[in-house]
């Protein structure tokens, strides 16, 4: 059963692993997302908003970042995002979405960011590329807000509060 959307049947760790373990990025992805939405009662949205990355349940982060990082050799995962975050980028979240491949252009004025399925699922993209879907799945007003066309982040310029925000979380959640 390959996940669909983040409400698809209750996934768990288990699923993740084995979607991982298949090297399938998207579905992977996809399943973190649910996850995510599950652990912070945003399920029934359908995506995350700040305040609810700022409740993701500490263990539960540990959980899917370890498993990414296992299953990707150290080339995708949330600590992997932090560390290009806080080290390359020097928090700026324009050079770091630039650098793991989520922007269109590498040149500021045109940073709009890519369609969600014009990601790379493989592991030939950047280091730290997914997890993503956390990332892109907005309401659509907020989609508009930011300047999408009401599909998520796809071809909005950035936006930095969600980024930030689970940067703040990874950074509490490791003194835990």
């Amino acid at each position: 059963m390959t996940p669909t959307t983040a409400t698809s049947p209750q996934w768990t760790l288990q699923d993740l692993d084995q979607y991982l373990s298949q090297q399938e990025w998207q579905a992977a992805d996809q399943i973190t997302l649910a996850l995510l939405l599950a652990g912070t009662q945003r399920t029934a949205a359908g995506w995350l908003d700040v305040g609810a990355i700022a409740q993701i349940p500490c263990h539960l982060l540990h959980e899917i970042d370890q498993r990414w990082l296992s299953h990707s050799e150290g080339h995708f995962g949330f600590t992997v995002q932090r560390q290009l975050y806080l080290t390359a980028a020097q928090g700026n979240t324009f050079e770091f979405s630039r650098q793991v491949g989520w922007t269109v252009s590498k040149f500021r004025l045109l940073g709009i960011y890519k369609f969600y399925d014009f990601l790379n699922f493989s592991l030939e993209a950047p280091q730290g590329h997914l997890p993503a879907r956390w990332f892109w799945q907005l309401s659509w007003q907020e989609s508009w807000r930011i300047g999408g066309f009401g599909t998520g982040r796809g071809a909005a310029f950035g936006d930095a509060n969600m980024l930030d925000a689970l940067m703040v979380r990874l950074e509490r959640c490791e003194q835990v």
